[in-house]
Parts: structure tokens; sequence; C-alpha cells
């Protein structure tokens, strides 16, 4: 499941004026000066909260030398879902978004993101255009669990 159906993000954001709220102040935020205080971790927040696909923010890293050298393993898409899921992070992830998301809302969204990790996959899992994992997991998805797909 690429992105969230309305029920689910309206189950994750409790109501429509919170929505709205989110979207008004991530417009805010980045028509200000404070834009650059994001992070990757940030906009995968936000884009997951509106049910959209965040997976296609993130290009996984093609040059040789660059992936010989680690590229791979230090991708941002790897440590931002890892935020995402830590409760130690919680406080500096939730902070640009200044009460609009809740502890709550992040408790309810974790679940629906998948918990994967550089280990699990190779370079040449990501073809382009394509991820070997969906974007959610939700009951009402058939897409397996990231730690049935590993690597030996």
């Amino acid at each position: 499941m690429n992105t969230l159906p309305r029920a689910v993000v309206a189950q994750i954001l409790n109501d429509s004026q919170a929505y709205l709220a989110l979207r008004q102040q991530w417009r805010d935020f980045m028509n200000s000066e404070r834009r650059h205080e994001l992070k990757a971790e940030h906009h995968l927040l936000y884009l997951a909260l509106c049910g959209k696909d965040w997976r296609r923010g993130f290009t996984p890293a093609t040059n040789q030398q660059k992936l010989d050298n680690g590229a791979y393993n230090g991708w941002k898409m790897f440590r931002a879902l890892a935020w995402l899921h830590s409760p130690f992070h919680e406080a500096l992830l939730l902070a640009p978004f200044d009460g609009v998301i809740t502890a709550e809302m992040l408790q309810n969204l974790r679940p629906l993101l998948p918990k994967i990790s550089a280990h699990q996959f190779k370079p040449a899992d990501f073809t382009p255009g394509s991820y070997p994992f969906a974007a959610y997991l939700w009951e009402g998805s058939p897409v397996p669990q990231a730690e049935e797909r590993t690597h030996g």
C-alpha cells in the first residue's frame, strides 16, 4: 500500500481540523526562513500524516563509487524511518510542528510505517522507480512485513 485511505488518515489525525491545521502550518513553515531547520524525518512525517507515498522523496544512490564507499548504508531514508520509530527522538521530531502533531498522532502512525534498515536490503533491490517494500503496512493491505524480506 503506497498511500493511505482518507478514513485511516482521519483516524490518526482525529478530525478534519487537525488535517487542515497541519497543511496550513507546513505551508507557512515552508515559506519561512525556518524551512532550513527541517530534516528528512520531518518531511517523511508530514507526507505520512497526509497519507501520501513518502518514499518518493528518497532517491536511492546509483553512483557505484559512492555505493562502494558506503553511501547506501548512510541513506537518509533508513535514518529518517529509524527516527520516526524511536521514542527517544520524539521531542525533536515533533518540535517544528508546534503542537499541531501530537505524540498520540505519532504513536498511531508508527505501526503503519515499515520498520526497515539498510541491512535488510541491497542496493540492487532498488530498481529505478520502485521499492522492495510498501510505504504503509495496515490491516487492509496484503503487503508482507519488512522483516520477512532479509538477505543473508
